[in-house]
């Protein structure tokens, strides 16, 4: 029994009205379609579900594994619905009751539950992730947020000292002080809701399209994801909050500050100077433009060790031959393949596919490389106790030929030693420095250590007390992760007994479309219902480069955005400043100062909140900098290009804003400015 989505039923049946009660196959199995989900509803994962089955044909999918029978093996996720008036907490008590009783029966049996409430994405693992990433981007944004902030509390930090006169006289007549806060307040408050509105609107309406083209351009591999951005009244709820804690924390303190001032002094019109140390207020504006600098000098070095971990993923040498590569993965197990049928398929694809025009080579793997296919076991070296966790593949004789991954010592294996499944071994340069420093690894011996209930693979068809012997040692290269080649990692020989599992791997000068359209053929003369993903090898690259192409892009634009804004607030601040002190220029340039005492004077003053700003950032940023490290492909978290580039960059972004004002006050005619007001 089976049950369709609703989109299988419209895309593979037309909406057929007699389609329920008929019988499909599926995965070579028969399957009466006994109903279609309602519309829209594609199950709980982000990844959508075309059809769901009973748990009871789980080997109709999985033929070379029946979970059903396995006591201790934890594969299932249980939904039920509460009863009214029935806590969580109950629940999960009486769970841990049930499990506990379980354990009981199996000796060293340990049942761990996680009962939450049903939720989208809701496995933990998927969450994490998930919420990692979040909080990631929430951070970048909030600091983006509070430099526009900033900025905009700079802005009406001006506002009130302009109306500084204005302020003194409703003060001197009666005012109260609370009565004028709140009128600034509930300016600061227009203007930030005028904005928020303005942002989310335009955020609503993108935001749907960028999901859309993201998910339509995931690389090869990644499955397709099903993902609701639509906003709903919790995002606008959040929208509105915001934006009204930032309109009154970023209003509040010029408000405060305009009404507490000394109201003889305003009255007669003499207001504070620009940044000078005698003025709360230019206090006040340095502390929030050292704020804005420091805030985008973090983004700007986050966005500068992106962008070249991008650029080095992007030009990375993994250390093995790609170009005119084509892999062919399937998964025979599933479709019913014993050991002697995959033997047989096997052969004779591998046979026709060496008969394919442009075909020079065609070698077998487990896993390919940088497929995100990981492998792994516990050995033990000979003299040693303790067992180790190796990443291994098991692949055919030619497979370092065909990669172009020389060797540095010993040999590969041998066609005798694949067909016999001999214990040998292939290890990789910085496993042979780990195992054995200073000695030889060829003839050393690791021994198998069965992995308790692990996650990782096992060899397979290994005998325990079985020795395998190092026969060759082969160039670092990065087959497994992307950035990463100084793991455990081996190799051993591909015999008949791996035939179910491997897959293939083709060289060809003929042409990629070509050789790809050449082994789909061939593989379809075969059997023609075994699915067969055929692609580029160098594609394997795309499905590590994208999550760092899209982090980089975001923390790009973000950063742009972050420089837009401080030169913006430091240009704001050096002319407000400017303006303030036109007669203190004029008599200074009366008495003797000229156009470059003025112009250094004013940069002097306006750059060293920037410069204290700018060594906070730097700070902060090799604080927290190891949150990219698993995106920065072949880059430190500390890489010097971008902790020295970035730095002068924005310096001399800041300089710029800073020098066109201080330019024109050094251009100020002395006659002009006394006559100021």
């Amino acid at each position: 029994m089976v049950v369709l989505s609703d989109e299988m039923w419209r895309s593979q049946f037309g909406e057929d009205p007699h389609m329920v009660g008929r019988t499909i196959s599926l995965n070579r199995t028969k399957f009466v379609v006994i109903g279609v989900a309602a519309q829209g509803f594609r199950g709980l994962d982000p990844w959508p579900s075309e059809f769901w089955a009973p748990v009871t044909m789980q080997k109709a999918f999985e033929p070379d594994s029946d979970l059903l029978p396995e006591d201790n093996t934890g594969w299932l996720s249980l939904l039920g619905r509460m009863r009214p008036g029935v806590s969580l907490e109950k629940v999960r008590a009486d769970l841990s009751v049930i499990a506990g009783r379980l354990d009981q029966q199996y000796a060293g049996r340990t049942t761990t539950l996680t009962v939450r409430r049903a939720t989208f994405m809701g496995r933990s693992e998927e969450r994490t992730v998930v919420f990692g990433i979040g909080a990631v981007v929430l951070a970048a944004v909030a600091l983006v947020l509070l430099i526009a902030c900033a900025n905009v509390a700079n802005l009406l930090l001006a506002r009130a000292s302009a109306r500084q006169k204005e302020i003194a006289i409703r003060l001197s007549i009666g005012g109260s002080r609370w009565r004028i806060v709140r009128q600034l307040l509930t300016e600061s408050l227009l203007i930030a809701f005028l904005g928020g509105t303005a942002g989310s609107l335009l955020a609503f309406w993108s935001v749907e399209g960028i999901a859309r083209y993201l998910l339509a351009h995931l690389p090869h591999g990644v499955p397709p994801l099903v993902w609701d951005v639509s906003p709903d009244l919790h995002v606008w709820g959040y929208s509105f909050a915001l934006t009204a804690v930032t309109g009154i924390v970023f209003g509040l303190t010029p408000a405060l500050y305009a009404t507490q001032q000394d109201l003889s002094t305003a009255v007669k019109g003499d207001g504070g100077g620009f940044l000078g140390r005698r003025s709360s207020g230019g206090m006040l504006r340095s502390s929030l433009v050292g704020v804005q600098v420091a805030v985008c000098m973090v983004l700007l070095i986050a966005s500068g060790l992106l962008m070249r971990g991008l650029y080095l993923a992007q030009t990375v040498d993994p250390g093995f031959e790609m170009k005119g590569m084509t892999q062919a993965r399937f998964d025979l197990p599933s479709q019913g393949y014993n050991a002697e049928r995959a033997q047989a398929f096997q052969r004779e694809l591998i046979a026709r596919v060496e008969a394919l025009p442009g075909v020079d080579e065609v070698e077998q793997a487990r896993a390919m490389p940088l497929g995100n296919q990981f492998l792994g076991t516990g050995l033990t070296p000979a003299g040693e106790t303790e067992s180790r966790q190796f990443e291994f593949n098991v692949v055919s004789p030619g497979f370092f030929t065909i990669l172009g991954m020389p060797m540095v010592r010993g040999r590969a294996f041998t066609e005798a030693e694949a067909q016999s499944d001999a214990p040998v071994l292939v290890v990789t340069e910085s496993t042979a420095r780990r195992l054995w420093p200073g000695q030889d690894a060829i003839g050393k011996t690791l021994r198998e250590t069965p992995p308790a209930g692990a996650a990782f693979g096992v060899l397979g068809n290994v005998d325990e007390k079985k020795a395998y012997q190092v026969v060759g040692i082969v160039k670092d290269s990065q087959v497994s992760h992307l950035g990463q080649s100084d793991g455990l990692f081996l190799y051993m020989p591909a015999g008949p007994k791996e035939q179910q599992v491997l897959q293939l791997l083709v060289h060809s000068n003929g042409g990629d479309v070509a050789t790809i359209n050449g082994i789909r053929k061939a593989a379809r003369m075969l059997d023609a219902d075994l699915i067969v993903d055929v692609t580029r090898l160098a594609d394997n690259l795309e499905l590590w480069r994208t999550p760092s192409r899209m982090v980089a892009t975001l923390s790009g634009v973000l950063g742009a955005l972050a420089l837009l804004l401080a030169s913006i607030g430091v240009h704001g601040v050096v002319s407000y400043g400017v303006s303030q002190r036109i007669r203190e220029i004029g008599i200074r340039m009366t008495l003797g100062a000229g156009g470059r005492d003025v112009l250094s004077l004013v940069l002097r003053q306006a750059l060293r909140p920037v410069v204290i700003g700018a060594l906070v950032g730097v700070i902060a940023c090799a604080a927290v900098s190891q949150v990219l490290s698993d995106v920065l492909y072949g880059l430190g978290a500390h890489d010097p290009f971008a902790f020295i580039g970035v730095p002068v960059f924005l310096l001399g972004a800041a300089f710029l804003a800073s020098y066109l004002p201080a330019r024109r006050a050094s251009r100020v005619d002395p006659i002009v400015a006394l006559r100021y007001e």
